[in-house]
C-alpha cells in the first residue's frame, strides 16, 4: 500500500466504531486499489481534489455494496450499486483492468467520467455557506443605514441646515421615539470555480424597528427577515438546481453622537431555514447501456441554522465648507450554524448524500470614508451622499464540508448513530474556495428630510475588487417619528 493510501486508510480506521477496526481497513484497502480509485488517483486523469476524493466513495460504497449483494440487491441499494458500477467499470477501460460484472458507459475521454464523478459530488453546498454568511449583512446594512440617518441629523443641526432644518428641529421637538421601515434589493453571481459551481443570485432584506432619542444617543431594537436564493448554471459539472436561505432576526443597536465624535454598534441573532435542490445528470455513450445508465435525479434537503452578528463602529465628522467628511473604522463579527442533513432522492434512488454541520465564522475590519451635503430646500432638506469602503477579513481560510451516502448508515460496516456524523465507508470532504481577504464596497445615495422629521432615502452599493463573486444592491427606507 502506498503513503497516501495509508494514510486514508489509518484516517478512516480512527472514525470506525470500536471492534470494527479491522473491517474497516480491509474496505478502505479494497475501495482504495479499486478501478474508480486508480483512476482518480492516476496523473493522466488530472482528477481535482474534489473528483478524487468523491471517486474514493464511490468506490467504497461500490466494495460494500459489491459484499452485501451487490446485482441482488433491492431498491435504493440496488439503484447506489449500478450507478457507482457502472461508473467502476469504465475506471476499468481506461485503466486496462479486465471488465467485471456490469457494464461501462462507453466514455472515450478521461474527462467525461470526472465529469459524471464530480456530478454526484454535492459540491453545490457551498453556495448554502455563502448565502447564509450573506443573511446578516443585510441586517447590517438596513440598520445602518437608520445609524446613519441619526448621526446625520444631529450633524445638521449642529451645522446648521437653513430655515427648513430648523423648521423640522422645531416641528420634532420633544419627540424622542422613532420608527423606521427600510428594504433593500440585492443580485450578483459566482464564476466557476475548481471548488465552486457557477450561480445567479437574488436576495431581499426587510428591516423594521424602533428607537428612543435620548439627545446626543439612541437605543433601537428591530425585527428582519432576509431571503437569499442562488440558482445553478447548466455546465458540464453541474446540471441547474437552486439553494434557498431565509432569515429571521432579531437586532438591538445604539449609537452616540457627540461634538464629531459618533459611536455605534449592533447586536443580532437570528434563525436561519433552507430548501437546497441539486441536480446531477450524467448520460452514457454506450448504447448497449441506455437508458438504463447514467442518472437524471433531484437531490432535495432542507437544514436549519442559526447565526449570531456583532458588530461596532466609531467615526469622526468634519464640516469642510458645506461638505461632511466622515471617516470611520468598524468591525464585525458572524458566527453561523447550519444543522447537517440529509438529502431525498426524489426519483427514490441511492443517491443522496448526508451533510455533518457546518460552522462559518467571520472577523472583518472596515475602513470606511462617507462625504455628503445637506442642501436645504422649500420642502426640506436634501442630502446627497458618497461612500467608500475598504474591507479586510481575518478568517479567509477554505471551508471543509463533509459528506457521506446516506445509505452508509445502512450498511453492516456502516452503522452508526444517526445523530452523529461518523464514518468508515464513503466519508469524503468538499474543500470550498478562499475568501478574498480583501475587497470594496462603494455607495452613492440620496435622502430627503421632511417636515415633521419624515426621512426617506435611497442607495446603490456595489462590490469591488473581488475574485470570483460580484454584487450590488438598491435599497430604499422611510423613517419618521411617533
Amino acid at each position: 500500500m502506498n503513503t497516501k493510501l495509508a494514510t486514508r486508510t489509518v484516517a478512516y480506521c480512527a472514525m470506525a466504531a470500536a471492534g470494527a477496526c479491522a473491517t474497516a481497513v480491509h474496505a478502505q484497502t479494497a475501495s482504495q486499489t479499486g478501478a474508480l480509485s486508480l483512476f482518480v488517483n492516476d496523473p493522466l486523469s488530472a482528477a481535482s481534489n474534489l473528483q478524487q476524493q468523491t471517486g474514493y466513495a464511490v468506490q467504497g460504497m461500490c466494495t460494500s455494496l459489491a459484499g452485501e449483494g451487490g446485482l441482488r440487491l433491492t431498491g435504493a441499494k440496488q439503484d447506489l450499486f449500478l450507478r457507482c458500477n457502472e461508473m467502476v467499470e469504465t475506471a476499468r477501460v481506461f485503466q486496462g483492468i479486465p471488465a467485471g460484472t456490469g457494464r461501462n458507459m462507453g466514455y472515450t475521454d478521461r474527462s467525461q467520467l470526472l465529469a459524471a464523478v464530480q456530478q454526484v459530488s454535492g459540491e453545490e453546498l457551498a453556495a448554502q455557506g455563502t448565502m447564509s454568511t450573506q443573511v446578516s449583512s443585510g441586517q447590517f446594512s438596513n440598520i445602518g443605514g437608520r445609524l446613519t440617518a441619526l448621526r446625520m441629523g444631529t450633524a445638521n443641526q449642529r451645522f446648521g441646515g437653513g430655515a427648513a432644518a430648523d423648521e423640522q428641529a422645531t416641528s420634532a421637538e420633544g419627540k424622542k421615539l422613532g420608527w423606521f421601515a427600510e428594504s433593500s434589493y440585492g443580485f450578483g453571481d459566482q464564476d466557476q470555480t475548481v471548488a465552486v459551481d457557477a450561480f445567479d443570485y437574488d436576495s431581499v432584506s426587510v428591516t423594521t424597528g424602533v428607537d428612543y432619542n435620548f439627545g446626543s444617543s439612541v437605543l433601537g431594537f428591530s425585527l428582519g427577515y432576509d431571503n437569499y436564493k442562488a440558482d445553478f448554471d447548466h455546465a458540464v459539472f453541474v446540471s441547474g438546481g437552486d439553494v434557498e436561505v431565509k432569515g429571521i432576526s432579531g437586532s438591538v443597536f445604539g449609537g452616540y453622537f457627540g461634538e464629531g465624535w459618533t459611536v455605534s454598534g449592533i447586536a443580532t441573532y437570528g434563525s436561519l431555514s433552507s430548501d437546497v435542490s441539486r441536480r446531477v445528470v450524467y448520460d452514457s455513450a454506450n448504447a448497449a447501456c441506455n437508458p438504463s445508465c447514467g442518472a437524471v435525479r433531484t437531490m432535495t434537503g432542507s437544514p436549519d441554522g442559526s447565526y449570531i452578528a456583532l458588530g461596532a463602529t466609531v467615526g469622526y465628522d468634519f464640516h469642510l465648507g458645506g461638505w461632511d467628511l466622515t471617516p470611520s473604522l468598524s468591525g464585525s463579527y458572524r458566527d453561523v450554524d447550519i444543522d447537517g442533513y440529509s438529502e431525498t432522492d426524489q426519483a427514490g434512488g441511492g443517491l443522496a448524500l448526508r451533510y455533518d454541520d457546518q460552522t462559518i465564522k467571520s472577523t472583518r475590519s472596515i475602513v470606511g470614508v462617507a462625504l455628503s451635503r445637506p442642501i436645504s430646500r422649500t420642502f426640506g432638506v436634501l442630502v446627497p451622499s458618497l461612500r467608500g469602503e475598504w474591507h479586510h477579513e481575518f478568517e479567509d481560510d477554505a471551508r471543509t464540508v463533509r459528506a457521506k451516502y446516506v445509505l452508509e448508515d445502512s450498511l453492516a460496516l456502516g452503522a452508526s448513530d444517526p445523530k452523529n456524523f461518523s464514518c468508515s465507508i464513503s466519508c469524503f470532504s468538499m474543500l470550498t474556495d478562499q475568501v478574498d481577504a480583501d475587497f470594496g464596497v462603494a455607495s452613492i445615495g440620496l435622502s430627503a428630510v421632511f417636515p415633521r422629521r419624515l426621512q426617506a432615502y435611497l442607495v446603490y452599493e456595489a462590490l469591488l475588487g473581488t475574485s470570483n463573486v460580484s454584487g450590488n444592491s438598491i435599497a430604499a427606507g422611510l423613517r419618521g417619528q411617533f
